[in-house]
């Protein structure tokens, strides 16, 4: 099978203006690429009664198979006796086709991302130029990381064995007629999705075979990301080299991605049985572990190894001052942190900026610069009346998004022109002087932001399957209608890196994780039902 692309609908766009400022709905006017899978199965059901009777049996068979074989979480809505109540993952019906020249381009590049992240959060000068003046004074979540990162460099960092687990997301964009990857976002702490990522390809399989597409099923590349992700704890483990020692996951008091953090932690134990890996919080650490004088990190009386961070990313994490004093002992501890506080900070979307910038990337990178470069998106910063203009002529064209790693609190279209001119009005008001003022978290001041160019990923035609339509659909009396629905994807690539001292021990791609939304969304998530889980069948 090959790519085949068609234009969406150009009609009905809406259009509008803000204060003269044009804005536009941005799913409108995306080229489709076609799901022959979806087209089929539109046919069938459109022939034949009995074919949506068959489809409905097969919804069903997927919907056992993910309860059956862990494709599950932890709803958000579920009470506090019903901690281990659980449901099913959203996903897709179909997987989505996808052009293999792009999709081997990520995964080839994967191992350059890697370095270039452990070059970055090894490079002092680089980060305090990047993040000095950008974090102090806003974000006061980032600041207390900045503190203690400049602390811990103070004090001596007590452990040279570094471990990485990477994903880097990217978007198939189109601009005019050309069409190319882009990366969105690199996640340094926490990248999950990695075994429900496996599970979502092997239900595609499934699905397949239920539906005769045999043809497909070969197309659909392989993906254990968490085998090689347990392959590089295993190897930071021995290169550690105390026998008796443990691995650490920090978890939340209350965790709804539990099968997705499980079963990394059984397959660290299937590969090496020799690990023992225990689960807390940073409030339990602090109660149950010490730091001794030599830096050696004990939870109870087992010495600690890897900390590996399932938490630890988002100010809701940090309820006082301990869990920040927790943090830091694990810091300066001479257990490996993945990731450290540098690999972390490397993560936020200044220092995607930053390397936007062609001298700033060549300081890092020499062969492989163009390759890097060429699934960078635009960034830039609000730093001048030039580039707020910019920003402000073509909302349409751009995001504004916090300089924090992780996705959401993002601004579209109208609304940048909102936060914009606030900036603008509270900056008139001052006269460009804060006068000493120090307003942490200050969403209206343009340096707590970076500019992105708009992504407009290709779509496709599919189903999603989730509890959150089905209980809507039940709700309107529609149950047992399926939508084919417009969708867009967002790849995301994981990487596995081990280095002792100036030495690669492991270098790695790990497998991908797609992720899928209704077209006309900006922004979605899968853990609150309104994203999907997807695979790839791969087209020439």
């Amino acid at each position: 099978m090959s790519v085949e692309y068609s234009n969406g609908n150009k009609n009905g766009n809406t259009n509008g203006s803000t204060n003269g400022v044009k804005y536009v709905k941005l799913f409108d006017n995306r080229r489709f690429i076609t799901n022959y899978l979806v087209n089929q199965l539109e046919e069938n059901l459109s022939n034949s009664k009995l074919e949506q009777f068959k489809i409905n049996k097969v919804i069903e068979n997927a919907i056992h198979w993910c309860l059956v074989n862990g494709f599950v979480l932890v709803p958000k809505s579920r009470k506090q006796e019903d901690l281990m109540v659980v449901t099913y993952l959203p996903f897709t019906l179909f997987p989505t086709p996808f052009e293999k020249t792009h999709f081997q381009q990520v995964i080839d590049l994967q191992p350059h991302v890697n370095e270039l992240f452990n070059k970055i959060s090894t490079n002092e000068d680089f980060m305090n130029k990047s993040f000095e003046k950008y974090l102090t004074m806003i974000d006061q979540f980032l600041g207390n990381l900045w503190s203690l990162y400049k602390r811990a460099k103070v004090e001596g960092y007590s452990q040279k064995i570094n471990l990485s687990i990477l994903r880097t997301d990217y978007m198939l964009h189109q601009r005019d007629d050309h069409i190319s990857m882009k990366q969105v976002e690199i996640n340094t702490i926490a990248a999950g999705f990695g075994y429900v990522s496996t599970k979502a390809t092997m239900l595609h399989k499934e699905i397949l075979k239920w539906t005769g597409n045999y043809d497909a099923l070969n197309r659909i590349p392989h993906n254990e990301p968490v085998v090689k992700m347990a392959q590089g704890f295993a190897k930071a483990w021995r290169l550690y080299n105390v026998p008796s020692s443990i691995v650490l996951f920090i978890v939340l008091d209350i965790e709804i991605n539990i099968a997705d953090q499980r079963h990394l932690e059984y397959e660290i134990k299937k590969q090496e049985p020799l690990i023992e890996v225990h689960r807390c919080t940073l409030m339990e650490l602090n109660k149950y572990g010490r730091l001794d004088k030599d830096k050696t990190l004990y939870f109870f009386d087992k010495e600690v190894s890897i900390v590996y961070f399932r938490a630890g990313y988002d100010p809701s994490h940090f309820e006082s001052q301990t869990e920040w004093d927790t943090l830091y002992r694990i810091e300066i501890s001479k257990a490996i942190k993945c990731p450290n506080i540098g690999t972390f900070l490397a993560g936020m979307k200044k220092i995607q900026e930053s390397i936007s910038i062609d001298e700033n990337l060549e300081y890092f990178c020499n062969s492989n610069k163009d390759l890097l470069k060429s699934v960078f998106a635009e960034f830039f910063l609000l730093n001048t009346q030039e580039n707020i203009q910019k920003v402000l002529e073509n909302p349409e064209n751009y995001v504004l998004k916090p300089q924090r790693e992780g996705g959401g609190n993002n601004f579209y279209n109208k609304d940048i022109i909102t936060i914009i001119n606030r900036i603008k009005s509270i900056e008139t008001c001052l006269n460009g002087n804060v006068n000493g003022k120090k307003i942490m978290e200050d969403r209206y001041n343009k340096d707590f932001y970076i500019v992105m160019e708009y992504l407009r990923p290709l779509a496709s035609y599919n189903y999603i399957v989730s509890s959150k339509y089905q209980q809507q659909q039940h709700i309107a009396g529609q149950q047992g209608n399926l939508e084919k629905k417009k969708i867009t994807n967002e790849l995301g690539v994981y990487g596995v890196f081990v280095k002792n001292g100036e030495e690669i021990v492991m270098n790695e791609t790990c497998g991908y994780c797609l992720r899928s939304k209704l077209a006309e969304d900006n922004e979605a998530g899968v853990m609150c039902g309104s994203g999907a889980l997807d695979s790839i069948y791969l087209l020439d």
